[in-house]
This record gives structure tokens, C-alpha cells and sequence, in this order.
């Protein structure tokens, strides 16, 4: 941390909890609050997805404090990795547990939970860790916030590798707003024109929001039978195959739509479901998780594009801020997005050798694909 008068601040001390002990909630919503972050980060993501993991699996909260106050936060996974059959790492993870099937979750926009005043530099947080570390491992973190915003500055000997990057395509709801002819003049011509044609193709088109518990569990249902159906017919597991991560979520559902954190959306055309939307709410910005669409044998009638362009309509005139479409390459988000932020994946390394191997042998696979 930098000082208010241009001296260097004291080094932030890290302090571990047991994710259970009753002081976690209480560090994680102070800092909440004061921080306004996405919904990944809200205490009903973090406690839910404390109450589902396996007691043995769930990562100890680190906080890092000042003056004996704690101004940042995260959970810090622990796990051994072993890559390319030989490569022996010891592995931290941020606010995941570096186990694949419990973060399936798929958490988006990480990043350390700060307090606004917390000048906190990449440095200080990786000086703090314990010492018996060999990677930190950071995924899908925000550019916007710490520590991706922050991933270019100078670490010493660590070195900091970038594994990929994906867009994350919004839409910004004040220029829906704004917009005389509403959002659909927002989009490229090729997409306003599919997403008419496409509403053509149905009568009258009417969303329902759910607004009681027991119409948001069957919204979410429909949801997940729709989103199952669609992967079996490709020959896949769909993300709800896994009675875990369908349990995470109807116990999420239950514990956080009475406090408006949860949206589920039904677009219907007469008694027929088009598809059902899974979004979750915090600061004014929904995020859109998941799915589940009809098929259709028309393929100008585009479910995903007509109840995604209602998903807009609906939270723009709620006052929302921002829909958030998350990361990913799919071109359908892109087309219907007005705006980009990016999201990275990252490693900050200690100056090992193997990790030095490591690297100039995926340069050398990257050279032949031809890739950069």
C-alpha cells in the first residue's frame, strides 16, 4: 500500500479463518458493503457456496488488515497440481478451491473483496502470502478491479503468466434508456433484424418474472429441463446433469430470491415456453447465468435472441444499470451486447525452474499452431 503523504504505508499483515467461524460472515459484509461488488462476490454467492462445498473442501478466508482492521478479503484454495504428467506445483487458488467439479460454479469478475480506501499493490499481496506456495492461481478476474486491474505491475522475481483472455459482453442499461427507439436500435442491422424477424414468427410474445418463491422454483425447473434436453440432443451433459451444482442452486434460489438477488424469467407465446433466463442481481447489475431454450426447427425463430432481448427491455425499465452477459466468445453475445469489458486468467509464479521450462515450451507449441 501506498501512503496519503507519499511515504510507503506499513505492509498489510494476513490473517486466515476457518471459512466457518461466525467472524467470516461478518468481515465479508462489512467489506461488502463498503465495496458494492458483483454478485460472485456477495455474501448469498459465498455463503451458499460455503453451506453446499464438502466441510474438507471449503478454502480458509484470508484477510489482509491494517492498524488490526481488516480492509481486504478472500478466500484462498489450497491444492497440488500435477501438469503435463511431471510438473509438480503447489497451488493457491482465489476464491475457488482448484477443484474442477466444485467450481463448475464457473465464478466470473474475481477479485479481492477491498475496502474503497485500500490502496493495495499486487506486491503487498503476494509479499503476505504463506510461504509455501509455488503458484496463485487467478481466474476469470475483473480488468476493472484488484488484482486484475493491477497485473502489470512489477512483482520482483515473481512472474505473472496471462493464460487467456475473454470478452465479457454488457449491455448498458442508461443507454437503453436514452434511446428513443429502445434497445433494439442499439444492435448492428443484421441483429435488429433478426430479432424481428424472429418475433414475428409468434403471436404475442409476454415475460413473466417470477415473484414469489414457489414461481421462481418452477420457472427454474422448466429451466433446467429445457437446458438438459438441449445438451442431451448434442450428445452432452448439460451444467444441471451434476446433483451437486443443480442443489447449489435450488438452495440459492431458496435462501436469496426474498431479498431480490435472484431473477427468473419465463418468455411465453401463448401457452407455449420460448425459454427461460437464470440472472442474479447486485449493485444494480444482473448478470445471466444460465438458460434453457425450446428448439425450434425454424432456425429465424432464435429463443435466445427474443428472450434476451426482453430480459433487456424488462431490468432497463426496473432501473438497472447494467446486464452483464459474462464471458465468453459466443457470437451471439457479442451481437446483442452494447458494450465489452475482458476478463483474464492469470498465474503469478515464483522463479522456478520448471515453471521456465514450462513456459518456453508452450511458446514453442503456440509457434507452430501459428499463434501468437
Amino acid at each position: 500500500m501506498t501512503g496519503e503523504r507519499g511515504g510507503a504505508s506499513p505492509r498489510p499483515a494476513l490473517e486466515t479463518h476457518d471459512p466457518y467461524a461466525p467472524r467470516v460472515e461478518e468481515i465479508w459484509v462489512r467489506l461488502e458493503r463498503q465495496a458494492s461488488p458483483p454478485y460472485f462476490l456477495t455474501w448469498g454467492w459465498i455463503g451458499n457456496w460455503l453451506a453446499c462445498l464438502p466441510r474438507g473442501e471449503a478454502p480458509p478466508l484470508a484477510t489482509l488488515s491494517l492498524e488490526g482492521a481488516p480492509v481486504a478479503a478472500f478466500f484462498l484454495g489450497r491444492r497440488r497440481l500435477v501438469r503435463h504428467l511431471v510438473l509438480s506445483s503447489r497451488a493457491l487458488f482465489l476464491n475457488t478451491t482448484g477443484h474442477e467439479r466444485w467450481d463448475e460454479l464457473t465464478i466470473e469478475h474475481n477479485a479481492v473483496l477491498c475496502a474503497p480506501a485500500a490502496r493495495l499493490s499486487l506486491a503487498a499481496l503476494v509479499d503476505a502470502l504463506p510461504g509455501d506456495w509455488d503458484e496463485l492461481s487467478l481466474p476469470a478476474l475483473s480488468r476493472a478491479s484488484f488484482p486484475g486491474s493491477a497485473l502489470a505491475e512489477p512483482l520482483g522475481r515473481h512472474v505473472v503468466r496471462i493464460d487467456r483472455e475473454s470478452p465479457s459482453p454488457f449491455v448498458d442499461l442508461a443507454k437503453v434508456r436514452r434511446s428513443a427507439g429502445g434497445y433494439l436500435d442499439l444492435l448492428g442491422s443484421g441483429t435488429r433484424a433478426q430479432v424481428r424477424r424472429a418475433r414475428r414468427g409468434f403471436a404475442e410474445l409476454h415475460l413473466e418474472a417470477a415473484t414469489d418463491l414457489r414461481q421462481a422454483l418452477d420457472i427454474y425447473g422448466q429451466m433446467v429441463e429445457l437446458h438438459n434436453r438441449t445438451w442431451q440432443s448434442r450428445g452432452l451433459r448439460g451444467a444441471f446433469a451434476d446433483p451437486w451444482f443443480d442443489a447449489f442452486h435450488r438452495r440459492l434460489i431458496a435462501e436469496r430470491f426474498g431479498h431480490g438477488e435472484i431473477q427468473l424469467l419465463r418468455l411465453r407465446a401463448g401457452d407455449e415456453t420460448i425459454g427461460c433466463l437464470y440472472n442474479l442481481i447486485s449493485a444494480g447489475r444482473v448478470l445471466f447465468y444460465q438458460s434453457g431454450l425450446r428448439s425450434f426447427d425454424d432456425p429465424h425463430l432464435k429463443p435466445g435472441y427474443l428472450c434476451h432481448a426482453e430480459a433487456v427491455r424488462h431490468n432497463a425499465a426496473a432501473g438497472h444499470a447494467v446486464y452483464d452477459l459474462l464471458g465468453g466468445e459466443s457470437r451471439y453475445k457479442r451481437s446483442l451486447a452494447t458494450d465489452e469489458a475482458t476478463l483474464v486468467w492469470a498465474r503469478i509464479q515464483r522463479p522456478l525452474a520448471r515453471f521456465a521450462v514450462e513456459e518456453r515450451l508452450r511458446r514453442w507449441k503456440r509457434a507452430l499452431r501459428g499463434r501468437p
